[in-house]
């Protein structure tokens, strides 16, 4: 592949609080730069306050227009759609094929069965009136695991796969965990205060088993106003005391709220990589996680729980978590951290995604 030439990277916004592809995809960018690999970045919605938000070395172009007014064809090796259904990206992957300029999409997990079932026939519609269409074409469909490559096939869609894990990036220092006292240690979970994420299910499994000494911090954006329904839930359930809710954090208070937990928690219904998990490990905490997340690793490092996502699976494994002892938590944490820098880093994944591009797009 000419490595002078660049790849676009696609996304509708570049807000943390919109979810992961915000911030894997620019981490993505950054890392091609470092590993030479020239990169732009068209964004409809990218924000440049860098206290909070993503930002690139790269040049960031809103419109289609405005890159090529500023860019030459010929410079432009290949478009990088990041998600689907969302019309910004069927227009980008639309003057694609009319430039005949290749494309490559990273669905991110939206094809999975739970996300197809949300707003169903709006979606229904929109794959047949172009989003079929626009995977069809895509020169390879890069998933983020087995699981998510698995269901291509199933929709009708025969393209090549390229099945790579996000990156994580990994802190350049982690504070010793000093073990906490044995009534004064927390869970913490750091994600969108979504429905498919599974608070629900998760407080219904906390009140069961009660875990003495422990509290429950949730932090992250609401959408829709389901973090309402979780609290009202939690005060249904007699929780208030142990549990808290905290607003979305970013830079220093997210690595603050990494560091001064003991167990990280996601029970979510779907995902098709889960950074958050990949985040937690990285700092040293041992996870539980549900088997609607490709972290079956959990289980062959011994640095977490991988249970079904209903009461009684996430009950047990909280159960098996919060009976352990600080130093137990520790090594499992580890175990994790080791993990991921071994095969999560940065550096890694983009060097290998730089080798698909010049496989499939000749």
């Amino acid at each position: 592949m000419n490595s002078s030439k660049a790849i676009v990277h696609v996304i509708s916004t570049t807000r943390l609080d919109c979810g992961g592809p915000s911030l894997s995809s620019t981490q993505l960018l950054e890392s091609h730069r470092v590993a030479g690999q020239p990169g732009l970045l068209l964004c409809f919605d990218h924000q440049a306050d860098t206290s909070r938000y993503a930002s690139v070395s790269a040049r960031v172009y809103k419109t289609v227009d405005s890159l090529m007014a500023n860019e030459s064809q010929g410079t432009i090796r290949a478009f990088h759609l990041h998600g689907i259904w969302d019309l910004f990206l069927h227009r980008v992957a639309s003057y694609a094929r009319r430039s005949n300029i290749p494309y490559v999409f990273s669905p991110r997990g939206m094809l999975e069965p739970w996300a197809l079932s949300q707003k169903k026939w709006k979606k229904r519609l929109a794959w047949w009136l172009y989003q079929r269409r626009d995977l069809s074409r895509s020169a390879f469909l890069l998933a983020t695991a087995q699981s998510e490559a698995d269901q291509f096939p199933r929709l009708g869609l025969r393209n090549p796969t390229v099945v790579l894990p996000n990156g994580v990036a990994i802190p350049d220092k982690v504070p010793f965990r000093v073990a906490a006292s044995s009534s004064d240690r927390t869970a913490l979970f750091l994600s969108r205060i979504h429905p498919k994420k599974g608070l629900l299910v998760l407080a219904e499994a906390w009140a069961k088993v009660q875990p003495e000494g422990w509290r429950m911090v949730v932090v992250g954006p609401d959408e829709g106003g389901h973090r309402q329904q979780v609290e009202s839930r939690i005060d249904q359930l007699g929780l208030r005391q142990c549990w808290e809710f905290r607003d979305a954090v970013f830079g220093e208070c997210k690595r603050r709220a990494f560091i001064d937990a003991d167990l990280f928690i996601l029970p979510t219904y779907s995902e098709n990589f889960g950074i958050a998990v990949a985040e937690a490990l990285a700092y040293g905490l041992p996870v539980i996680t549900t088997t609607q997340a490709p972290w079956e690793g959990l289980l062959e490092h011994r640095c977490g729980w991988w249970v079904p996502v209903n009461v009684d699976g996430i009950g047990k494994a909280l159960l098996e978590a919060t009976r352990a002892t600080s130093t137990e938590l520790q090594e499992m944490g580890s175990r994790g951290q080791r993990w991921v820098r071994d095969e999560f880093a940065w550096p890694s994944i983009a060097r290998r995604l730089i080798e698909a591009y010049e496989k499939h797009i000749p």
